[in-house]
């Protein structure tokens, strides 16, 4: 049987993933037309401890052989880029959104899954040429990965049969729940099989009453929890209160009890503003490691209090193990996770949107045992200089030359280099969001659907199984 909590893992693969000391809140992120469901789920992704420590230790990039075209890769520019121009508006890069449909809204759980998925096949495909890694080992399973444990028990010749299947996240129905903890309780509730449901044993060799049992077998660093608020058929919103606790406890659901609690602390929090899945507005709350929580809406980034992010309508939560939030409140910077042969990393430069001084890699300086802010500081330090100097300049000029200088709004950050157009989205006019600093998210997505559906006009995407 597979052991709680380490499901799959090496010795040398259970790192430390933790913060070790302050840190803030990232960068903002430009809607470019409907994408607000992508910036949710990427603000979530890029707030979550483990996995933004391990993205800026830079372990993935000397072995990853496709960085042109790995999610992984993709996702720590982004991640390092956010971390290093917080306070700032940038773009969403390019190759993350490659894989969606991107003129219309989309579902954000499912963007966040697919991208998960394809980060998967990011580590994966790293480690082919050594074989060191397998599903069960990359930084995606060690991070999000738990194993459920269904078991079966004949009631007539009391035979059990178990049966462990992976999962990157949970889904809550919701439709009696008024909490979290009370959809839990009836996700792991015991079911009889019986009559036209009836259980087929292997020992009595015909079909026989039986029970069933689902309890979390190895639980994950990070829980993402699911609430279903759409009906499957006609895409309608469930839009009761479910409660969710800053603090959850996942000890009675394990299927083997132990002593004390297994304590999860909230950290993310993204929520679906509308009536239903065909029209709405995505945006999340997300906690600092300071402990500070912030509304992430697209471009515009507001500090608020713990009891706004507590009071909303979730749609997806996102909780650390206790353990990966060191120092109680506080959070901080990188401990990389040990060891694993598939580690991410690709340099923070971006053609569509790369702020300035961002060219070098954030992640080519090893960060173990370094806080976020040290870091921060060193990318800071290590920025080129600017390669025009106006004194020197002007001092060629000849005498009683007037000299016009630039606007600093002229050449300012917000400006998109020439070369950098190519990375542009090939989008609609009407997609463009407007130049200069004016905040792009404040209002809902134009309509559109709020979770993905299998359209007729709808272009496949590509398959990217996690287990098979």
């Amino acid at each position: 049987d597979l052991a709680p909590g380490s499901a799959g893992l090496t010795p040398g693969q259970k790192g430390a993933l933790s913060w070790k000391g302050p840190w803030g809140v990232g960068a903002g992120l430009q809607n470019l037309g409907n994408t607000c469901y992508v910036n949710a789920a990427l603000q979530c992704l890029s707030h979550t401890p483990p996995l933004a420590s391990w993205m800026v230790s830079q372990q993935h990039a000397t072995l990853c052989p496709a960085r042109s075209a790995c999610t992984l890769c993709a996702m720590r520019a982004h991640v390092t880029r956010a971390l290093l121009h917080a306070g700032e508006v940038i773009r969403p890069r390019k190759d993350l959104l490659a894989g969606f449909h991107r003129h219309q809204q989309e579902d954000a759980h499912e963007f966040l899954m697919f991208t998960l998925n394809a980060m998967q096949q990011g580590c994966l495909s790293a480690s082919q040429p050594s074989g060191h890694a397998s599903e069960d080992t990359t930084i995606i399973r060690q991070i999000f990965g738990g194993t459920w444990r269904s078991q079966i028990q004949c009631l007539r010749c009391l035979g059990v049969s178990d049966t462990f299947d992976p999962y990157l996240d949970i889904s809550l129905d919701i439709t009696a729940a008024q909490s979290v903890e009370q959809a839990l309780r009836e996700l792991v509730k015991p079911e009889k099989l019986d009559a036209d449901n009836a259980y087929d044993c292997g020992v009595c060799l015909r079909k026989v009453p039986a029970t069933k049992r689902l309890a979390l077998h190895s639980t994950s660093q990070v829980l993402v929890l699911v609430l279903k608020r759409f009906t499957p058929v006609s895409g309608a919103k469930r839009a009761q209160e479910v409660r969710y606790p800053q603090c959850l406890d996942l000890q009675p659901y394990t299927s083997e009890r132990k002593a004390g609690p297994l304590g999860y602390v909230l950290y993310a929090v993204l929520v679906h503003s509308g009536w239903s899945c065909e029209r709405g507005h995505y945006f999340c709350y997300v906690r600092a490691g300071n402990g500070q929580w912030y509304k992430m809406d697209d471009a515009k980034v507001t500090a608020c209090d713990e009891t706004a992010a507590l009071s909303q309508s979730a749609y997806v939560l996102f909780y650390a193990r206790e353990g990966a939030w060191e120092g109680g409140a506080g959070g901080g910077a990188a401990a990389p996770v040990g060891a694993d042969p598939t580690d991410p990393g690709q340099p923070a430069g971006d053609a569509s949107g790369r702020a300035p001084g961002s060219e070098e890699s954030p992640g080519d300086t090893e960060v173990e045992g370094m806080s976020l802010e040290q870091w921060r500081r060193l990318q800071e330090h290590s920025r080129p200089k600017p390669a025009l100097e106006l004194r020197k300049v002007q001092s060629a000029l000849p005498a009683g030359a007037v000299v016009i200088h630039q606007s600093k709004h002229g050449g300012g950050r917000n400006r998109t280099p020439p070369q950098q157009e190519h990375e542009r989205l090939d989008r609609p006019s009407t997609d463009t969001p407007p130049p200069g600093p004016k905040n792009v998210g404040n209002g809902p997505c134009a309509s559109g659907r709020a979770r993905a559906t299998k359209g007729k006009n709808k272009k496949p995407r590509p398959s990217l199984g996690l287990w098979r």
